[in-house]
């Protein structure tokens, strides 16, 4: 089994190389792949000043923000299992009553559509040209690993023997750069 699977990660590395998908995409290259592929509409900045307080946010490094509101590709972006949170997430927002006294109500709206999926918010995070971090508000693994494929990774560390190669493999399987079908 092992060498089944030595064998397959391979192949994958192979096709990953035959691609010639950039280690790192541009800040540019992102913008336009989210406006394109996902609608993204670009926000301001200054509409997520909240997360100046989260610890896992570099707000100063903050490049672009963006939103995503577009039902089918919203639709797109959510596997089955997240729906059904989804849902899960709207029958319990019907009953629960919200204390709008610590928060405006743009900001208010924004989470209720975010909770029930009718928008994603991504926010991306630069040194350089290229992102260094990123932020998603609304769950979608399908976004989460293209954004991670956006992010990189440094050429040297294209090894198998290296975790976070293969990490960056895997996502790059999962957001669709490399298919199934084209594999052994």
């Amino acid at each position: 089994m092992e060498t089944i699977l030595y064998s397959f990660m391979q192949e994958l590395m192979e096709k990953y190389k035959e691609l010639e998908i950039p280690n790192k995409f541009s800040l540019q290259e992102a913008d336009n792949i989210l406006k394109k592929k996902y609608l993204a509409t670009e926000l301001d900045k200054k509409e997520f000043e909240d997360l100046k307080g989260d610890i896992h946010v570099h707000y100063e490094k903050i490049s672009k923000c963006y939103t995503i509101q577009n039902e089918e590709v919203l639709n797109s972006l959510y596997s089955a299992t997240e729906k059904i949170s989804r849902f899960i997430m709207m029958e319990h927002l019907k009953k629960q009553a919200f204390n709008n006294d610590d928060m405006d109500i743009k900001k208010l709206e924004m989470w209720r559509e975010v909770n029930q999926g009718s928008r994603i918010n991504v926010i991306l995070e630069s040194e350089n040209q290229y992102i260094s971090g990123f932020t998603i508000q609304g769950g979608s693994d399908k976004l989460v690993n293209e954004l991670v494929v956006f992010k990189g990774i440094d050429s040297e560390k294209c090894v198998l023997e290296n975790q976070e190669f293969l990490y960056y493999l895997q996502a790059l399987l999962k957001a669709g750069y490399l298919t199934n079908s084209e594999l052994g």
